[in-house]
């Protein structure tokens, strides 16, 4: 029996000392925020002002995954990272948004052609401009990406790119030339539109205004300066 109370007794006591060190963890307050990650147009302070009136339950039960949702909520943040350095320190690392185009007249898209805001808008005045419908952001994101990546070894860049009420599609290049795509068959009349560039478009000693590749094969080009459109491999087709 003694030996059972003595084994009651000092569990007991393990249990308290437990409570003691647990309360003690609780109460260990978060005395700095160390932000890291390139920030150019968040400022530190808005990062730690974010947070400070989250840190109430100390360092060791913060809720880590609430305060990244909160600090992802704010209008530069892309992704936020949090992790506990003991004993009072909460280290935060940030990604920003950053705008690759212009949306309509005034919004602004990131990589995954979600709207984010921008305090600066002269700063970003030289994005390539994205327009549409409502709703067709991500597909146009989407069209304008493949546009940068099949254009580059041509030395072409797409500086515009619209879509109509109709889903016609046009594109302004980086040498003033237009192309007109039409509402289907994207990926299609962009591949034809690199394989006459190389064959033929590229040696032309006038510049091309306009080639329009809305047709089942071929396109019909129209050149600068002089108001000539030559049809190259033009067949009937739907526009």
């Amino acid at each position: 029996m003694l030996q059972s109370g003595v084994m009651l007794f000092a569990l007991a006591a393990i249990a308290g000392i437990a409570m003691l060190a647990l309360e003690a963890l609780r109460s260990l307050p978060v005395e700095r925020i160390v932000v890291g990650g390139k920030l150019e147009n968040l400022r530190h302070a808005a990062v730690r002002e974010a947070l400070a009136g989250e840190l109430g339950d100390g360092l060791l039960f913060l809720d880590l995954d609430s305060l990244r949702k909160d600090l992802e909520s704010l209008p530069w943040v892309y992704r936020a990272e949090l992790r506990r350095r003991f004993p009072d320190t909460l280290e935060v690392r940030v990604v920003e948004q950053v705008p690759i185009a212009r949306w309509g007249a005034t919004a602004y898209l990131n990589h995954e052609a979600r709207v984010i805001e921008v305090a600066d808008a002269k700063r970003w005045a030289d994005l390539p401009a994205i327009r549409g419908p409502e709703g067709s952001a991500a597909r146009l994101m989407s069209h304008y990406q493949q546009l940068r990546i099949d254009l580059a070894p041509l030395a072409l860049t797409p500086v515009a790119l619209a879509e109509d009420d109709f889903g016609q599609l046009a594109v302004t290049l980086n040498n003033g030339a237009a192309l007109q795509l039409g509402d289907r068959d994207f990926r299609g009349r962009l591949q034809r539109f690199v394989a006459l560039w190389r064959s033929e478009l590229v040696h032309s000693d006038t510049a091309v205004r306009r080639v329009d590749l809305r047709y089942e094969t071929g396109a019909a080009v129209a050149f600068a300066e002089i108001e000539q459109v030559a049809g190259l491999g033009m067949a009937a087709g739907d526009r």
